[in-house]
């Protein structure tokens, strides 16, 4: 295991009132394996990304693509796009794929359709362990920078596809 994924359990021991580690023979790389192992309509996905104007997180309903052009409009940053695989892990300490909500050290923007919920299902660096939380606590954890609509910014599986 690694020092991020070590982080997180300890984390959700020691707010066992508000999140919980799940673990899983099935190894969650996509939706399609994570809904053997949980509601993917509860998924939250963290998205590393970057503009003109830094290196930011986006914390959003996992469910749909989100249109990246006009989300960095609305929320005042230019040339948004998903960061490198490289940045992705100097800048956070995550692997591409595997990025939860804690501990992720840059600011981040956080979808308002996640605090519908009273726990959502996110990465823990680590494809066999899932982290079930609380939304508000992925909240008091981060330095949100900022709020959107995420059902405004999601493509439509007919325009994805």
């Amino acid at each position: 295991m690694n020092d991020k994924y070590e982080r997180i359990a300890r984390f959700a021991s020691e707010h066992a009132d508000r999140a919980r580690i799940i673990e899983h023979e099935t190894a969650i790389v996509d939706l399609a394996s994570a809904a053997t192992v949980f509601d993917v309509d509860r998924a939250a996905a963290t998205y590393v990304v970057e503009s003109k104007e830094g290196v930011f997180a986006v914390i959003a309903l996992a469910s749909g693509h989100l249109k990246w052009r006009a989300l960095g409009r609305a929320l005042g940053l230019r040339q948004l796009h998903l960061s490198a695989p490289v940045t992705v892990k100097e800048r956070t300490g995550y692997d591409v794929g595997t990025v939860g909500p804690l501990f992720l050290g840059i600011p981040a923007y956080m979808d308002r359709r996640l605090l519908a919920h009273d726990k959502v299902y996110c990465g823990t660096e680590d494809a066999h362990h899932t982290l079930a939380i609380d939304p508000q606590l992925i909240v008091e954890q981060n330095d949100i920078a900022g709020w959107f609509d995420g059902g405004e910014f999601v493509q439509s599986v007919q325009a994805a596809g």
